[in-house]
């Protein structure tokens, strides 16, 4: 436990990828409504340590840098095909492996909820950016959803894809937590499934809980597939258990091999759309 994270946010994404299991921000306020909040969110990480399996995941020692940037003048297409994805505890780390082994050029764009607190999500895009193929931001509202890009859901709002004349756009709101968490995945998933039915994807990666098993169920009856990681390499393996006791996993993978079979859904679905 540290109270320093260094300059912005930087240092406290670094230390999720060196091993740690949970970050726990400090409000500025004072007061003892503020010291009960951050008791719970305390108390919340240790329970998360005390199911982590620090050791499930390699340690991210020195994060790969993308190979070739990214030409800014060249702006994709709206997506036609979606992947979403959920993580909480650990889910930097796996993030991390699984990004930068999706490939571009099939018109798919990617979705993805992390559990963390706000102001951290937006470094979190930043350094997946950095090592990723496509392109990773934080989303804002009412975003075109594009091709060959990853949006990271902001802290603190849930985000929904949504359907218009111009194509599919992503929408942020502030209702009510789900599974007392903010984003959560749920609702993100069950919007894609609305959206691109036959065409989406999801994933269910490591964390506490059973956020996504719902909406990955949703995406499944909606004729999509699902991917849960295994337990041997989860943080924690509630939210990949989850899902798939739920039904909505047709395949469980270890951490490695998910970034490529995402890659190669990708390029199945594009193939079945140019055909």
């Amino acid at each position: 436990m540290s109270a320093y994270a260094g300059p912005g946010t930087a240092g406290a994404i670094r230390a999720l990828e060196l091993g740690a299991v949970e970050l726990v921000p400090k409000e500025e306020e004072r007061g003892e409504d503020v010291h009960a909040r951050f008791g719970e969110r305390v108390r919340g990480a240790l329970r998360a340590a005390r199911h982590a399996d620090i050791h499930a995941a390699p340690v991210l020692a020195r994060p790969r840098r993308r190979e070739t940037p990214v030409d800014l003048r060249a702006l994709p297409a709206r997506a036609n095909l979606c992947v979403g994805i959920a993580s909480s505890t650990g889910g930097p780390r796996a993030l991390a492996e699984v990004l930068p082994a999706i490939g571009t050029g099939f018109g798919g764009a990617v979705v993805i909820v992390q559990h963390m607190p706000a102001g951290f999500t937006r470094s979190l895009a930043e350094r997946l950016n950095a090592q990723a193929q496509v392109s990773v931001v934080e989303a804002e509202d009412r975003t075109p959803l594009l091709a060959d890009t990853a949006y990271v859901a902001p802290g603190e709002w849930h985000m929904r894809v949504e359907r218009t004349a111009d194509g599919p756009r992503l929408r942020l709101g502030q209702d009510a937590s789900i599974w007392g968490v903010r984003p959560a995945a749920d609702p993100l998933f069950h919007s894609v499934a609305g959206v691109f039915g036959a065409h989406a994807l999801g994933v269910v990666l490591t964390g506490l809980g059973r956020d996504g098993a719902e909406g990955l169920r949703a995406i499944r009856d909606a004729g999509g597939k699902g991917i849960a990681q295994d337990r041997e390499t989860s943080t924690i393996f509630g939210m990949p258990s989850a899902a798939a006791a739920a039904g909505g996993a047709d395949r469980v993978l270890p951490l490695p091999g998910i970034g490529s079979a995402i890659t190669d859904w990708l390029r199945s679905s594009a193939q079945k759309g140019a055909a």
